[in-house]
């Protein structure tokens, strides 16, 4: 009999979900099955195995006679939508749904072990024998860049959207503050929104900036051309449990990424490595300051950064472990 899977993909933003469902597509292929990705189970097969982004999907089609499910649950879906909507009912909703699908799900992929334990919570059961810990990254090493690094130059980066999530204000903030205690910095910002950044960098009074949108190709030259890159963001349960996918774009371009400890599995992660520095919060400059103040070899930093990228952010190991977790799930 033909084994068969399906990663269910009837979203906008397809390919970024891409890259990281291209992972668990790898590990069913190895364990023998033919995949396809596909926006509609209309005419499939209720036996074959559906891969699902989206809990409330996987829920949907569950009653629908799909039973055999993978769920790759990239967030506290319940309270990502409280932060939008307010309302504490669809975050219980959401909560329980998403609880309900983790119970029947063959395996389940979280992006983080904080996230993780917030489910095991909610839902009073361990998951830890059906699941495997993923951090959300998309980027491969090249370790060139890492040689012509210089953390000296006072040099730090922004890249992403201006959403209330990614703490722009609070990064300019903190850099214009860093710009009066160090001569010589820089802040480069990567954004599409790039008029309403430049608006945000006059109103807290920073000098040495410059805001600029390039085509994503050319994303990883900027950012190497920098020494530091910002990933600020505010202790509630959305960004303790995530694993910004920046991170690693900054990792892989030989940025040092400024963390704010509330984003949990990372800060702990590189909380002995010296190529992250995690900070207590967004206003956090003493850190930062004590940290570019250090002493930081760029040897040091390289060393740890391909260690990174040889466990952490490594595209075959993961697969590898997906791979042999399903031999025992699929049982």
């Amino acid at each position: 009999m033909e084994k068969r899977a399906f990663l269910y993909v009837n979203y906008k933003n397809i390919i970024v979900l891409k890259d990281y469902l291209d992972i668990v597509r790898l590990a069913l292929e190895d364990n023998g099955y033919d995949t396809q990705y596909i926006e509609s189970l209309d005419g499939i097969d209720k036996t074959a195995i559906i891969v699902f982004p989206m809990a409330v999907d996987a829920f949907r089609y569950y009653w629908k006679g799909y039973r055999r499910i993978i769920l790759w649950q990239q967030g506290a879906t319940g309270e990502e939508s409280f932060l939008r909507n307010h309302s504490k009912l669809r975050l219980a909703a959401l909560n329980g749904i998403d609880c309900f699908i983790m119970k029947k799900a063959i395996l389940v992929l979280y992006v983080s072990k904080e996230l993780r334990s917030y489910y095991e919570t909610r839902a009073r059961q361990s998951f830890e024998s059906k699941s495997y810990i993923m951090p959300c990254f998309n980027e491969e090493l090249d370790v060139s860049i890492l040689q012509k690094k210089d953390y000296k130059k006072p040099s730090f980066v922004y890249a992403g959207s201006l959403d209330l999530w990614q703490c722009f204000r609070q990064t300019v903030a903190l850099y214009t503050e860093i710009e009066r205690r160090i001569p010589g910095c820089s802040l480069k910002v990567l954004t599409f929104q790039t008029e309403e950044a430049e608006r945000i960098i006059r109103e807290a009074g920073a000098k040495n900036c410059c805001v600029k949108c390039v085509p994503k190709e050319n994303v990883r030259q900027e950012l190497a051309e920098c020494s530091y890159g910002f990933v600020l963001r505010e202790d509630i349960e959305v960004n303790r449990v995530a694993t910004p996918t920046k991170i690693s774009s900054y990792l892989a371009a030989g940025v040092i990424p400024v963390v704010t400890s509330s984003v949990k599995d990372f800060a702990s992660f590189a909380k002995d490595k010296r190529c992250a520095c995690i900070v207590k919060d967004t206003t956090d400059i003493e850190t930062i300051i004590s940290f570019m103040n250090s002493g930081i070899r760029n040897s040091d930093v390289a060393e740890d950064i391909i260690e990174i990228f040889g466990g952490y952010y490594n595209k075959e190991l993961h697969i590898n472990n997906i791979s042999e977790l399903l031999r025992i799930c699929l049982k």
